[in-house]
């Protein structure tokens, strides 16, 4: 007995010492899927190394889920199961870097330019109650909705079986998993897109963490902050000064050895990954529009966020040397516009330019991204993979390499994702995904691949019955030429002289109180050098030369107020102080308003945030540098300002009864929350200083910033008013802190209290003849301008409309008509008062030596109704010029019906795929940077009027 059981041992160890004939394999569990053999070899096909290396009847050996060997003529290991690969070619497996989860329909980020949004506050403000128990999301974490840096995508994930299987027909193997809802969103995991259990898929926890520009406030009922896209990004500051903040309050602590420690909440944890020094979460930022991409990479650079990768829109067509850079790598979604069917030849008159261009120009994307970018990468979201893979042929058809293609789909996501060390190519070591098509080349019209191979594990893919798959020596169809222009390239100067004589002119210098008739005016490098008589002789070697022919010649003319070049809506309306947001954060530079006023000889505009809250943003005062990106159209000598408001707008005056629990709701409410917000920043103001001695961290609050600015002097106030009691208490509150007021906007009602505005020192910008369109302003009488002007302020006339800046001139001469005004001092209330008002004057206004040459050349009297603008220079540049803005016109109306006849003949062709829901939508959207010309805002309304310019 003893003997048989020692023997029966010795067996066992005996088979145990044996090399096994097959790889080792774990024995499922009853009713388990066999993992089947694990070691295979593809042999005789054409293997795609790396988008660069290709080899020829080549072997692909791989082992228990990993390549194991690549090259020709290798040595097939024993017990390998091996794969004829003739006629076919091996391909590693492609990777989808930014594939959106977390809801039932994820959705790229569209930002629109909606009406205006009434709206209710959410944060609590020092000395006043909060309206709610626990601001923001639900448990701890940053207080403003939206903000959940901490939320992780792989807590709850599930395999997408259905989405993922129709990926790996198309060769997708992985993916990143992004959130798709919020500011702050989260990071997610990299994954298999296999079909096993959730804990085999996860190859990386983390890739990044997700930025979107998203005003997710708006979704809320009633609406909470943020709204706008300005909100948004202060949002995004305070939240990363926040974080530093507490990390450099936790260093403090323990370097003195503070015993009851902060402990910063979980959105702080989080977001702190991704900043200081060790950055061990990287920023990924989702802009939504052309503009915000060059936005993006300006907040990256202010923060030292390095250089995060963007996604982006398939708009960057309208600016690509702003929104595009050598720095970054970019994510580009496949989402191609699709010509609709229009039934009427008349429809077609209703497709816009923009329309047409940003479906001629789609196809272009992917070239454009890969030689202006540091890498691309493609994403399928929002696309069906047939669509995808047309798309990406089309790409390719328009100049994308084929090479450069693979590389996006491969190497490129694979880098930034963090995983090109086991994803990406096909060399030893790495994981064995990747998949196996029919012929030489994937990139065909009906590609047939005949299995996909994830971590090893094989997924057959089959045709469907009536399926016919392409030669594979098929080349890619030829498409035809892009035929769309940049705006970037057309919208530039007309003349650009170092030095230019207008001589022969009548000199409206704003400075004299009567007309120049025998002076000439010298420019030189954008300055006035000279006013006199007979200046030809003193003329620089090369210096132009107009002649004036009798013609008129006047300073700019300065918008005192304006809405007209912002993205994304003009008011945050949500909190009752919104100090913190920066119109220069959302200065639209591609606005055709742009042209259109420097045709009514308007040089420069106060953009102000809207009306509907007593403390609103920061202004931005712009100079009309048609072509110039945002940040070089801003005037940086004018002095900082914001927008303050008074009345029915900031009280939330008919709104409805959702909006009736915001502070203030009464006019003596208004004039309470100021004295609230000036009081907290004067306390701000002590704790700063106290730190500063100290050497204690700060906790910095960019509302009570702005505040403090204006306290100092250093930040001027634009008060929207319009009674004469409301006036008189809010410069007496302002003179209680020391304040001067810079300018009171609109002051229908001014004229009733002229003497107390001058004495005060504000500028008064009204309007020429507007009244009674509410009924705050019953009391408005068109002599207010010449009767506040003789009691001694400065006054201006303001458009607050985007169409009535084109008509400045003619707003002017209404002080002529009403109130007797002589027509230079009638002049001056758009160009040399507004200046006064911004504190700008010293440098433009006027015609004076020294100056900047901003002026406008007109073919009569400015104040004649008969009379055009002619040019417009600015600093000395030729931006407008009716001659050539006749002939620009043509080429656009030229362009469109070249567009509009290559869109009707597309629709001829043949159309395998059917375009999905979302390319069809897509031709009907309007880009932010166009939208926001369609819904010109007002604040004689306070609201966005819907009425629509196509361009």
């Amino acid at each position: 007995m003893i003997s048989s059981t020692r023997a029966f041992l010795f067996i066992g160890l005996c088979f145990c010492l044996l090399k096994p004939l097959y790889p080792k394999t774990e024995y499922p569990y009853p009713g388990d899927r066999p993992s089947g053999i694990t070691l295979h070899a593809f042999v005789g096909g054409n293997i795609q190394v790396t988008p660069e290396k290709k080899i020829k009847g080549g072997t692909l050996i791989i082992r228990d889920g990993k390549i194991e060997a690549v090259g020709k003529n290798l040595k097939i290991p024993d017990g390998c199961r091996e794969w004829n690969c003739t006629n076919q070619t091996i391909y590693a497996g492609f990777i989808d870097p930014y594939l959106l989860s977390g809801t039932e329909n994820p959705k790229f980020l569209e930002l629109n330019h909606d009406e205006h949004v009434h709206a209710t506050a959410d944060l609590s403000f020092h000395g006043l109650p909060s309206t709610g128990q626990d601001p923001g999301e639900k448990g701890p974490g940053f207080e403003v909705s939206g903000v959940h840096p901490q939320r992780k995508l792989m807590d709850g994930l599930q395999a997408e079986e259905k989405k993922w299987g129709e990926l790996r027909k198309f060769g997708f193997t992985s993916a990143h998993l992004v959130p798709s809802e919020g500011i702050f969103r989260g990071t997610g995991p990299f994954v298999l897109l296999s079909d096993q259990e959730p804990n085999e898929l996860i190859l990386k926890n983390e890739v990044s963490q997700i930025i979107a520009f998203d005003p997710v406030g708006k979704n809320s009922s009633p609406p909470v902050y943020p709204v706008s896209l300005m909100g948004v990004l202060s949002v995004i500051r305070q939240s990363i000064l926040e974080t530093k903040y507490a990390n450099e309050r936790v260093r403090f602590e323990i370097k003195n050895q503070v015993n009851l420690r902060f402990m910063p909440h979980i959105g702080i944890q989080a977001l702190s990954r991704s900043l200081g020094e060790r950055k061990s979460m990287p920023i990924w930022i989702e802009p939504g529009s052309c503009l915000m991409n060059a936005k993006a990479m300006e907040i990256a650079q202010e923060f030292e966020l390095n250089n995060p990768v963007i996604i982006a829109t398939g708009d960057e067509w309208r600016n690509p040397e702003i929104s595009l850079s050598p720095h970054h790598d970019y994510i580009l979604p496949m989402i191609f516009p699709t010509i609709p069917d229009l039934p009427n030849p008349e429809d077609w008159e209703q497709v816009s330019l923009d329309q047409l261009r940003a479906w001629d120009h789609a196809p272009s994307m992917a070239r454009l991204l890969n030689e202006m970018t540091r890498t691309i990468s493609f994403t399928t979201s929002e696309t069906e993979p047939g669509e995808f893979h047309k798309n990406l042929l089309q790409s390719i058809a328009r100049g994308l390499p084929e090479n450069s293609a693979l590389a996006s789909l491969t190497t490129n996501p694979a880098q930034i994702c963090g995983v090109d060390k086991i994803c990406g190519t096909l060399e030893a070591t790495k994981l064995a995904n990747f998949f196996i098509v029919a012929g030489e080349t994937y990139f065909t019209e009906n590609p047939r691949i005949e299995s996909t191979w994830i971590q090893g594990r094989p997924f057959f893919h089959y045709p469907d019955n009536g399926v016919t798959d392409s030669n594979s020596t098929q080349k890619i169809k030829e498409q035809t030429s892009k035929l769309a222009q940049h705006p970037s390239q057309l919208n530039k100067p007309v003349l650009r002289p170092t030095s230019v004589l207008f001589s022969g002119f009548k000199l409206w210098t704003c400075e004299n109180e009567s007309i120049l008739l025998d002076h000439d005016i010298l420019i030189e490098n954008g300055k006035i050098s000279k006013i006199g008589p007979k200046l030809k002789n003193d003329m620089p070697k090369g210096c132009q030369v107009i002649l004036g022919k009798g013609r008129h010649l006047t300073p700019g003319i300065i918008d005192c107020h304006s809405h007209a070049m912002i993205l994304g809506r003009v008011n945050e309306s949500t909190l009752p102080s919104t100090a913190m947001v920066r119109i220069a954060d959302v200065v639209n530079s591609e606005s055709v308003n742009i042209e259109r006023q420097l045709a009514g000889g308007v040089t420069i505009c106060n953009l102000l945030h809207g009306s509907s809250n007593p403390i609103g943003g920061q202004n931005a005062v712009i100079k009309l540098r048609l072509g110039e990106s945002p940040n070089k159209l801003i005037f940086k000598k004018a002095p900082k300002g914001i927008k303050f408001a008074l009345g029915e707008n900031v009280k939330q005056a008919n709104w409805g009864d959702k909006y009736t629990t915001r502070f203030p709701q009464s006019r003596m409410g208004v004039k309470m929350f100021f004295q609230n917000r000036f009081g907290a920043a004067i306390v701000y103001e002590k704790k700063l200083k106290n730190a500063a001695v100290k050497g204690l961290p700060f906790r910095r609050n960019l509302e009570l910033d702005a505040i403090l600015e204006i306290i100092r002097g250093k930040r001027f106030i634009h008060c929207h008013s319009y009674r004469q009691d409301e006036i008189l208490v809010f410069l007496r509150t302002m003179e209680g802190f020391g304040v001067r007021v810079g300018s009171l906007q609109h002051v229908l009602e001014g004229y009733k209290v002229a003497d107390e505005i001058s004495r005060h020192g504000a500028g008064a910008s009204t309007f020429s003849d507007w009244w009674a369109y509410k009924f705050e302003v019953y009391d408005a009488i068109p002599y207010a301008g010449a009767i506040m002007h003789e009691r001694g302020c400065v006054v201006s006339f303001n458009s607050d409309s985007p169409d009535h800046a084109r008509r400045l001139n003619l707003e002017a001469a209404k002080a002529v008509k009403y109130g007797g005004l002589s027509e230079m001092e009638a002049l001056k209330f758009v160009t040399l008062n507004p200046a006064k008002q911004l504190g700008i004057d010293p440098w433009v206004g006027s015609l004076q030596v020294g100056k900047d040459a901003d002026i406008a050349i007109w073919s009569g009297n400015p104040l004649d109704y008969r009379s055009r603008c002619v040019q417009t220079w600015v600093d000395g540049v030729l931006f407008h010029e009716i001659e050539a803005l006749a002939k620009r016109d043509k080429n656009r109306a030229d362009e469109r019906l070249s567009l509009v006849t290559k869109a009707q003949k597309s629709l001829k062709k043949d159309n395998s795929i059917e375009p999905s829901e979302k390319a069809k939508s897509k031709f009907f959207h309007y880009s932010l940077e166009s939208a926001c010309d369609l819904y010109p805002h007002s604040c004689r309304s306070n609201e966005n009027h819907a009425h629509c310019l196509h361009q």
